[in-house]
């Protein structure tokens, strides 16, 4: 049985037809106006047979946006990753690339979509380097699938530097110096005080430090366990959106032990009170629930409750609670604090993170800078470079 051959078409005789078998068996077919381009496709098809590199020509042409879909249905994702990729697609990629067909795109389409979310969605660096990752990462999966033959996106080169997008990030960074971040903490209303003491004190994130219980707490020594956090990865009985629920910091490794972090003096203080004057609620004990005491607490009502109000009492310009937690790493790093410890305490992987967003942030390092080289170009001053006359 012939794999591919070309006949004219029965439906218009001044047409011909390409037909051939996919590696299935089953029969496929596509018209031309002439013998040639149909002949061209036959060929085109018994390469692609002969090479093992058969695709379909209908899935290629499915819209980008129902091959994110699939990619996103196909992964692992908990509610809350689902929430942000179906942004991602609402905001960047529908509204760019429409009804345009996967196999359609090619690498200056993707180029303009780089700029169209620079210039025309005003995204930081760092956005878009991050959905343009998402995006090739899709693309890679319609490859593996057969959906297209090619990620036109491995032909893009520096698709947002980043060296810029660190720069981008110092610039816009908030340096919380020690006045600021004690104010803060006075001016925050007494329920939740303990709880910014934690992101200052010991660098949790806000789920991390909202999902704390009296278990995770060893006041004799003086540790925190951190591995626990209040994400909105719940089922609801619609299904449609996601609902608040206290899980473990690394959704798909329940066996992970989490983290340990070191309980100041003064953190310690502020639990001990808190605990003493507003107790803990529920099977799980936790500290900071919701303020009738009835469920978890939402970061909605956090950031214009408790955060907002601090800044204000405080009179610290606005700024992202996260800034609490850039305050604790870089004044860790500013004593001296080893970057591996340093990280291990914030749950990074590694020291990277450190290097590019921390050291910086510290108010006085640009003071430190100068007085350490005004004290170098000293005359008589020592030289660490200089061969010792000690044998």
């Amino acid at each position: 049985m012939a794999r591919a051959w070309v006949a004219r078409s029965k439906d218009d005789p001044k047409k011909w037809t390409a037909f051939w078998h996919d590696p299935d068996g089953r029969q496929r077919q596509k018209s031309f106006d002439t013998k040639e381009r149909a002949d061209d496709h036959r060929r085109r098809k018994e390469q692609e047979l002969d090479a093992g590199t058969y695709l379909d020509d209908r899935l290629g042409k499915q819209p980008v946006t129902a091959v994110w879909e699939q990619w996103m249905s196909q992964r692992k994702l908990t509610n809350s990753t689902k929430k942000q990729y179906r942004s991602i697609l609402n905001t960047t990629i529908e509204p760019f690339f429409k009804a345009r067909s996967i196999v359609s795109l090619k690498v200056a389409d993707i180029e303009q979509w780089m700029l169209w979310m620079e210039h025309d969605r005003k995204l930081s660096t760092r956005t878009r380097r991050q959905r343009f990752s998402y995006f090739s990462g899709m693309m890679d999966w319609a490859v593996i699938n057969e959906i297209i033959g090619r990620n036109p996106c491995k032909k893009i080169r520096h698709a947002g530097s980043r060296a810029k997008e660190i720069r981008e990030h110092k610039s816009k960074a908030s340096r919380l110096t020690t006045r600021e971040v004690l104010a803060m903490l006075d001016g925050c209303p007494p329920r939740y005080r303990a709880l910014m003491w934690l992101m200052a004190g010991c660098g949790l994130r806000l789920g991390e430090a909202m999902a704390v219980s009296r278990d995770q707490i060893e006041f004799k020594a003086e540790t925190l366990r951190v591995d626990f956090q209040i994400t909105e990865d719940g089922a609801t009985e619609s299904g449609k959106n996601s609902a608040l629920q206290r899980r473990h910091i690394k959704a798909r490794d329940e066996e992970e032990p989490g983290r340990l972090v070191p309980l100041p003096p003064n953190v310690a203080f502020e639990l001990r009170r808190h605990i003493r004057n507003h107790g803990v609620w529920g099977p799980e004990r936790l500290l900071f629930p919701n303020v009738t005491r009835t469920g978890y607490l939402y970061a909605s009502y956090f950031y214009p409750k408790i955060w907002m109000v601090a800044l204000k009492k405080g009179g610290v310009p606005y700024c992202k609670p996260h800034s609490l937690r850039h305050y604790y790493g870089s004044r860790l790093l500013y004593a001296g604090v080893p970057e591996n410890d340093v990280a291990n305490w914030m749950g990074h992987g590694s020291t990277d993170v450190l290097r590019e967003h921390y050291h910086y942030i510290f108010e006085g390092a640009e003071q430190r800078g100068r007085a350490a080289i005004a004290t170098m170009l000293t005359p008589g001053a020592d030289d660490p470079t200089e061969a010792s006359d000690v044998a």
